[in-house]
This record gives structure tokens, sequence and C-alpha cells, in this order.
């Protein structure tokens, strides 16, 4: 069978397919208009489904054998200590005083000089005095003591998570049964919020340093995993080969040729862990982690963005120094040529200086108030604050038809109608026609995974709270689509877009997804549209991306044609380029859609309500724990559905 024949026959599936999707949509209308409000499964806030109490009950015998149970005792208690020391021991080190002094070990100038020197011995001069104006930055803005605890975490949860991730990703990149074995595990942990973590460790290893430590690593340690294993699995084989063949051994070979081959991807992968610790540490502070997470959490429920955004700002001038410095090793490599034995003389002599500097910076914090306690008079928190509350009245007041409009046009012509359509509807109704449009999408068999799971939330007794965050993540993603689009477009067709425009997406892509909420938050208040704003901005870097390396990735040979037989522009984007990068669309809605799905239920912090709310209401009050457990699991099911149906949408043709 001819390739010509077999397009057309999978245009001719599509369309029916599409066909299809619109007929079950406008019958699920129809039938949600004249069933309306009937079977909906409401449960007011403070009551308790069967469910809820159930999972409370077994939280609370959980506490209780927290000093009697032997999983406790041999187990999570040891673990606790051994992480809590760690993390203590860190601490000390630069960020809290000493058992009978008034300073760390190692004081703020201390600080400045082992980063200079760890950063240029990795890297290059430039890379060393951003990193040191960045950290110094966050000191300026009266946060280096939070900065340091948050350092300090982070640093803590990175060597963990590197001392077992690594040595996973290596064997799992050199075995395919290891690799098939953690598959599910690792696609797991890319779909379940970061939310959904906390509340589960903080049961088990209470609210603290070493829960929010753990719950990073479990965060990170998939991420190195997947990298590493990618790096060791995309090296070229001759090398490997001529190695066996002149009688190396596996470990030789491992040691001498592949991890050396695969160096820049793991340095990637290092990188990636660094944000992602960075990322989990600052909402980790929901249970007790100390640092930049505190100031935001304190400022977004009380409502004021100027503290919040002082704090957000010091959490992002760490995640770019994070970012820069740990990736700094991969960027200056600009050339095979090995260097002259002056350029080797030259380097040397310039890391033992910088070396020299480390040690004095660190003698002077250790016998100098001035560099061992950051001066209070550089303190520039209050004047940000203030002006950023000024900006902020000053925005929602004179910009108010493009904030408070805008909120009020997409709530009311599209949030409220598609709410009143999943949360208004009989359950069941809902739950087939979802059935129906995963079968259209992905198959029957993510059409059975789906009812099922679906009727997993209906048990939990979450049903409708659970509709009410599906409708916010839906609403987000379909306009972080629209935008990701036609960003990603421009930037795939136009090299100077793409020079424009990828620094602000690269660095979009390094900061937490909780400091994004403080902008949201004073542009438009404490409302459902707040985290799906939220929301948009966090997925529109990596869904941009995505549409436009699928644009790049469309031959030049069908452009040209296009362009050759008279096509205008917008018909080479629609006709040719949009549809021949159909994967890569497919695949950024699939990110988009659990990127949305992770932060819109952080958004119960700004009045989002739905699932988010309810694990947040849960770890504050202990009759609710229960319902707050089951809100995270609930959470967690919506992620699977929305995942498997996305990515089978995107396998399938």
């Amino acid at each position: 069978m001819s390739t010509a024949v077999v397009n057309k026959a999978t245009k001719i599936i599509q369309i029916r397919r599409l066909y299809l999707f619109l007929f079950v949509v406008i019958a699920w209308v129809s039938l949600a208009t004249i069933f309306r409000g009937r079977a909906t499964l409401a449960l007011p806030v403070s009551e308790n489904s069967p469910f809820n109490d159930r999972v409370g009950a077994v939280a609370a015998a959980i506490r209780a054998g927290r000093f009697e149970n032997p999983a406790f005792i041999y187990f999570f208690n040891p673990l606790r200590e051994i992480i809590d020391s760690a993390v203590q021991l860190v601490r000390t080190l630069i960020a809290i005083p000493v058992s009978g002094s008034i300073i760390p070990v190692v004081g703020w100038f201390g600080v400045i000089g082992i980063v200079a020197f760890i950063v240029y011995a990795s890297s290059n001069f430039k890379f060393t005095f951003l990193a040191v104006a960045l950290l110094l930055g966050t000191g300026v803005l009266g946060m280096w003591t939070s900065t340091m605890d948050t350092i300090a975490m982070t640093l803590t949860a990175v060597i963990f998570s590197l001392g077992i991730g690594l040595p996973l990703g290596i064997w799992a990149g050199l075995s395919d049964r290891v690799l098939t074995f953690l598959r599910p595990f690792l696609d797991l942990a890319q779909i379940v919020p970061t939310l959904v973590y906390l509340a589960p460790l903080a049961l088990f290893f209470l609210i603290g340093a070493a829960s929010a430590t753990i719950a990073t690593m479990i965060y990170s340690i998939p991420i190195v995993i997947r990298i590493t294993a990618l790096g060791i699995r995309g090296l070229n084989n001759s090398p490997v080969e001529a190695s066996i063949s002149m009688g190396s051994t596996k470990r030789q070979t491992l040691a001498k040729v592949q991890l050396p081959m695969a160096k820049q991807t793991i340095i990637l992968g290092v990188n990636q862990t660094v944000m992602a610790a960075l990322s989990f540490v600052v909402i980790a502070a929901l249970i007790g982690a100390p640092g930049l997470g505190g100031p935001i959490i304190n400022a977004l429920t009380v409502r004021n963005v100027g503290d919040g955004f002082v704090a957000g700002l010091a959490v992002v001038l760490v995640a770019i120094m994070l970012d820069r410095s740990t990736s700094a090793a991969v960027k200056t490599k600009k050339s095979f040529v090995p260097p002259s034995a002056d350029e080797i003389k030259r380097r040397r002599l310039n890391v033992a200086a910088m070396g020299g500097f480390a040690v004095l910076s660190i003698y002077l914090s250790r016998n100098f108030l001035w560099a061992a306690v950051w001066p209070e008079n550089i303190n520039t928190s209050k004047i940000v604050s203030n002006a950023t509350n000024t900006f902020v009245d000053y925005a929602t007041t004179t910009l108010y038809f493009l904030t408070i409009g805008f909120r009020e046009l997409i709530t009311i012509a599209i949030l409220n109608p598609l709410e009143t359509l999943l949360a208004q509807s009989p359950w069941f109704l809902t739950v087939a026609a979802i059935a129906i449009i995963a079968l259209i999408i992905g198959g029957r068999g993510v059409a059975i995974l789906s009812v099922i799971l679906l009727l997993a939330i209906v048990y939990t007794g979450l049903w409708r709270d659970t509709m009410l965050t599906l409708t916010q993540v839906i609403v987000a993603t379909l306009l972080t689509m629209i935008i990701g689009i036609t960003v990603g477009v421009w930037i795939g067709r136009s090299q100077k877009a793409d020079t424009a425009i990828r620094p602000f997406l690269d660095a979009g892509q390094t900061l937490p997804a909780f400091v994004y909420l403080i902008p949201m938050l004073g542009l438009f208040g404490p409302t459902r549209f707040t985290a799906i704003a939220t929301g948009i901005v966090y997925s529109i870097p990596v869904v941009t991306k995505l549409v436009a390396d699928g644009i790049k990735n469309v031959p030049k040979s069908m452009v040209e044609a296009a362009i050759a037989n008279g096509s205008t522009s917008w018909q080479v984007i629609t006709k040719v380029q949009l549809p021949a990068s159909k994967r890569s669309l497919l695949l950024a809605a699939n990110q988009g859609l659990i990127f949305v799905l992770a932060v819109v239920v952080i958004g119960g912090f700004v009045g989002a309500g739905g699932l988010g709310y309810l694990v947040l209401l849960g770890s504050s009050k202990p009759e609710m724990q229960g319902k707050g457990l089951s809100a995270g699991l609930a959470i967690l099911l919506l992620g699977i559905v929305i995942d498997r149906i996305a990515q089978t949408g995107a396998r399938r043709k």
C-alpha cells in the first residue's frame, strides 16, 4: 500500500474522529442542560464522606503508633533522624548560629568566597561574577538567612538525590529490564503535582526539615534517573564496541568510555535535579521547611503582595544563580581543541588565586562580625515591598479594564459554562462522556482505565471538587495552547524571534511555580482565575518550546514546495507546518495539562477552591486530615486520567 493511500486513510479516520468527538460533546451538553443539578455528589467543605472518615482514622492510627510500630521504630524514625541531622549540619555551616555563638560556621562573606571559587573552578569569571552578584542581591533584599536556609535544604536534598539517582540512572541506561521496571514510577512522578507529596510524608516523618527533604528527594530522584539513563542510551555505539573488542571489562567500558561520553547529559541531569529540588523546597515550607518558602506562604495568606514579591524575587535570584552555575561547565566548553600549556598554567594559577580568596573570606567571616552577619543597614525589603504594593494598587486601579475586565470575560464566557457542564451534570453522565472521549482519542484501553479511575474518584466523595479542579485545568490549558502555539510558530519560523524570546522561556522554566502566584494575586485578586493565570504563565515556556521545535523540524522541502505552489505564509503554517508537527503539538498539550494541574492545585492559596484547597485545609485542621489526604489521592487519579488520554492521543495516528 502506497504512502499516499495510507495518509489519505489516516486523514479520513481523523476527520471521522473529529465529527464523533463533536457529536459526543453536543450530546453531553444537551443532556447536562436537561438534568442539571441532579446527582452531582456535592459535599460541603465542612463535611466528610465515609471514605474520608476511614482515611482519617487510618491517619490517626499511624500517628498513634509512631513510637510503637516496628516500621517507625526501625525505619521511618531513624531515617528521619539521619536526614534531619544532615540538614541541620549544612544549616549550621552557612545559615543558623552554632550552639553558644551568634554566627554560623561560615558567615556571609565566607559563603560568597566559597561560591565564587566553586563556580570559577567549573566555568569562568563571567559566570562567577553573575553568581556572586545574584547571591548578594538576596542579602540586599534582606533575605540572606532565609536564602541560606533554602540553599542548605536544596544542597542536602540534591546530594542525597544524586547519591541514589545517578547509580540507578546508570543502571537503567545499561539494562532494559531495569528501565522497564522503573519507567512506571518515573512516569508517575512526572504526573503527581508537588502538593500531593506533602501531607502523606508529613504523616510519616512529621513536619520539619526532614520530611521536606525527603519529599524533595522523591520529587527530584526520578529526574536524575531519567536524564542519566537517556544520556547512557543515547551514546554512539562505535566507541563502546571498540572498547569491548579491545578486551575492556564492562566496568572499564563504563568508567572510561560511556560515562565520559555522557558527561554533558549527566551534568544536565544534575542541573535539572538542582532546579527541581529548589522548586520543591520552596513549597515544602507548607510542612515546616525553613527558607524562602515561609515568607511567601505568609504573604499569600495575608494577601500582602509586596512582602511576597520580596521573598519571591529572592527565590528568582537563587534559581538563576543555581541554574547558571550548575550548567556553566557545559556552556563554557566552546571548542574541542585542547588548551595549550600556557593556558593550563594560567588557568591553574587563577583557580589557586580564587581558592586563596575563598580561604581569606572564610577567615574574615570567622573573626569579624561585619563579614559574619549580613549588615542590617543594607536592607531594601521595605522599599521594594512598598513600591510593589504601590504598583499593584496603580495597576489594578488604572488598568482595571485589562486585569479585572479580562478576568471577568474569561470567567463568564468560558469558566462558568464549563464548570456548570462538569460540576452540575449527573456524575454518571460526566463519567460516560469522558470515557467516550478517551475512547475516541486514546482507544479502548485508555477508556477503560479512565472509567476505573473516575469511579475511584466518585468513591472518595470528592467528585464535585475534582470537577472544579478539572474545569480550571481545561481552561488554563486551552489558553496556554493558544498562546503557546502562536508564539511557538513565530519562534519556529523566525530565528530573530527565537534569539529574542528563548532566554525568557529558559528563565521562566527555572522558576518555582509557587513564585508565580504572587504577581498573579496582585493583578487578579484571590479568585479562581488567579490560579488559571498562574498555570498559564508557568506552562507557556515548555509548551512554546515544544511547538517551536516541532515547527523547526518540519522538512524544508515540504515548506519550499508549498511556497513554490503559491501558498501564502498563513497557508504554509495551517496547511503544512502545523499538520506536519502534530506529534509535537499533542506532546505540548500533554505537558501543558500536567504543568497546569501542578499549579492549579496550588491555587487553593489564592481562592481557587477545588481539590487544592481541600489539601491545604486538611494540613491545617486535624479533623479534616482524612479529606485532605483523599483530595491528594483524587488529584493523583485525575492526573493519571489526563496524562493517559493526552499521551495515547499523541502516539495514535
